[in-house]
């Protein structure tokens, strides 16, 4: 079976940045980061959410413990200026990729991204892999500086740090 053509492009990408990716497909696409959990078999904890934001400066990245929510409000202390969630169609041109398949790399440029500080808890997460039917699992500080990832708390919820 050929990989749909979103999956292919996260995975040359990842190639081209030295990211080994092996890749899950879940039998049906997942909704939330509770449904990507339970089809990996891991923490909702352990799920990087690749939520796309919009800031003074455009679009960016945060990457998001599955637990945990996004304070638009911190971030906009740390980005200086407003943010809000992207559209869908925001979200495609900045990375490529719809929302709920957004990987966290392997954009047509690389974005400005914030980690959330709970995924360094773990020794592997799980990031979306291009579609909404596939992830794949990578060590936390890779991710981090794959990305270029600034690490600071952004989130409201269940966050194990403040």
């Amino acid at each position: 079976m050929a990989k749909p053509d979103a999956l292919e492009r996260f995975c040359a990408a990842a190639a081209e940045l030295g990211v080994d990716v092996d890749y899950v497909l879940y039998p049906e696409g997942t909704r939330t980061a509770a449904d990507a959990a339970i089809a990996v078999g891991c923490e909702v904890s352990q799920i990087a959410k690749s939520l796309v934001v919009v800031g003074p400066d455009g679009p960016f990245l945060a990457l998001t413990a599955g637990h945990n929510r996004l304070d638009t409000d911190r971030l906009a202390k740390v980005v200086g200026g407003s943010v809000t969630m992207s559209d869908a169609n925001t979200a495609r041109e900045a990375t490529g990729f719809s929302i709920g398949g957004t990987p966290p790399f392997g954009h047509p440029a690389p974005l400005p991204t914030f980690m959330d500080p709970d995924l360094l808890e773990h020794e592997i997460v799980y990031g979306a892999a291009g579609t909404n039917d596939s992830c794949f699992p990578i060590d936390p500080k890779t991710l981090r500086d794959v990305t270029s990832a600034t690490v600071f708390a952004f989130t409201a919820g269940e966050s194990t740090r403040g």
